[in-house]
């Protein structure tokens, strides 16, 4: 059933009712990512920009260096933030490795059939054509949502790595050295191409508005499961009626044993004889 026919009641219902999508430590990882890219990125830009690249105006340049005196200040604070920003992630993945990461992407990041042809109709519906076809069920990530993880983790570790390349240069080959730099900008490029999309799916497209606001709470509600992520949604119902069912046993359970337990009690007071006064 489509969630286009849901009832109103069922779906004031659902719209209350509220499903934890993300953890702490995920929502603390997205906003220190977040922050690290809005220092990082404009100052990276500042660094390779030139009127032959024709990357950022002149006067971008100009505002960076005179905010931080001179270019080799620029450069110290970029390289010092970078390399701020790939220990705390790297801690953070070697620390929740078998914890977090582990069942992250072995239940939130692997791409089945459904997700396929959604990479095939989502992209034609955002440019106006098949609006009529539904869209194949998706899992708490959405197939571009996946992708995106992928090109971030593979661009995430070309930065890192081209990054301490370039700042403990002296120590490197010059093999290293040549393509350290190259690789840092397309990896660079590949994370910004898609945050671009990231950012108008989840801060300004209507429908996906209670998604940004998840990564402050960490909650969606159901409504928003049931009409974006159908699979996870079924999913939590399963859940629920699983630990209802636990819980109606353990009380049946319980209620027997108190059962058995009173007969007992009135058995053993009825095989009681008090003993009988002597006068």
């Amino acid at each position: 059933m489509s969630y286009k026919t849901i009832p109103l009641e069922e779906r004031r219902r659902l719209r209350e009712k509220k499903y934890k999508k993300h953890n702490l430590a995920n929502i603390l990882t997205h906003w220190f990512n977040v922050g690290m890219w809005l220092l990082l990125l404009p100052t990276g830009i500042a660094i390779i920009s030139s009127p032959r690249l024709g990357l950022s105006p002149v006067w971008w340049q100009e505002m960076f260096r005179n905010l931080f005196g001179n270019t080799a200040n620029l450069i110290r604070f970029h390289y010092t933030l970078g390399l701020i920003w790939t220990f705390v992630l790297t801690f953070n993945i070697l620390l929740g490795f078998r914890k977090y990461f582990v069942p992250f992407a072995a239940t939130r990041m692997l791409l089945d059939k459904d997700d396929l042809n959604w990479l095939r109709i989502k992209p034609l519906q955002m440019l106006g054509f098949m609006k009529d076809k539904p869209l194949p069920p998706q899992d708490a990530y959405n197939a571009g949502q996946k992708l995106y993880m992928y090109v971030v983790i593979l661009g995430t570790v070309g930065i890192m790595v081209s990054g301490i390349v370039m700042t403990y240069n002296a120590v490197f080959p010059p093999w290293m050295k040549q393509w350290a730099q190259p690789l840092h900008w397309v990896s660079v490029f590949a994370i910004v191409a898609g945050l671009i999309i990231h950012v108008y799916m989840g801060a300004v497209f209507p429908e996906e508005k209670e998604a940004f606001f998840s990564m402050f709470s960490g909650k969606v509600s159901a409504w928003y499961a049931r009409a974006h992520h159908e699979k996870w949604y079924w999913l939590k119902v399963k859940e629920e009626l699983q630990w209802e069912e636990q819980v109606a046993q353990e009380v049946e359970e319980a209620g027997q044993t108190k059962i058995v337990e009173g007969r007992k009690t009135v058995a053993e007071g009825k095989l009681t004889v008090k003993p009988t006064a002597v006068d």
